[in-house]
């Protein structure tokens, strides 16, 4: 296996410019679901569960680093966690494989929680109107979470059929078989 290309987006787009794509995915995703939402919803809301909005908010991100490890939970042996503080106060949990992945199985742990998380908050926002606006906060909070992760989904979909990722410390190289000629 040779090395096709090295993705690091943090160097490619620069941390301040995935916060940016991040807080603008928030707001297109909270203004268009909550629009949607209300087209078909004619319920009061209530803040009474507030408390239990806040416990989700807080609890989000971690959910969605655990549906990521719980789509590679057979290669568990060879994953390795650490936190990283981001700007000196926010927590950033790095989870790293330490062997080379099929393509299409790291782009299924990508997708993972965007799928499971994503649908959770729609069903449950579906079936409990009156919390509509937690219910496309959630959603609009989740979304920006998982930006980065589309992001390596697209350069992942154009990478060869047969490759597979590795993560580096230099970022993930994506490994493509020698071709014979």
């Amino acid at each position: 296996m040779h090395c096709w290309k090295i993705l690091n987006l943090e160097h490619h787009y620069g941390t301040t410019r995935i916060i940016i794509m991040s807080v603008l995915t928030f707001l297109f995703v909270f203004c268009t679901s909550y629009v949607i939402f209300n087209l078909f919803n004619e319920e009061h809301y209530t803040d009474h569960l507030f408390w239990l909005f806040i416990i989700a908010v807080i609890t989000l991100y971690p959910i969605h680093k655990f549906l990521h490890f719980l789509a590679l939970y057979d290669l568990r042996q060879h994953l390795k966690l650490r936190v990283r503080m981001q700007f000196y106060i926010i927590p950033v949990l790095h989870m790293r494989i330490r062997e080379p992945l099929a393509k299409h199985r790291y782009i299924l742990a990508l997708l993972a929680p965007f799928i499971v998380l994503n649908t959770t908050i729609l069903v449950g926002t579906l079936l409990l109107p009156v919390y509509t606006h937690y219910g496309t906060l959630l959603l609009a909070y989740h979304c920006s979470l998982c930006v980065i992760d589309i992001l390596y989904v697209k350069y992942l979909l154009h990478s060869p059929k047969n490759s597979q990722i590795e993560e580096t410390p230099k970022g993930y190289e994506i490994l493509v078989p020698p071709t014979i000629h």
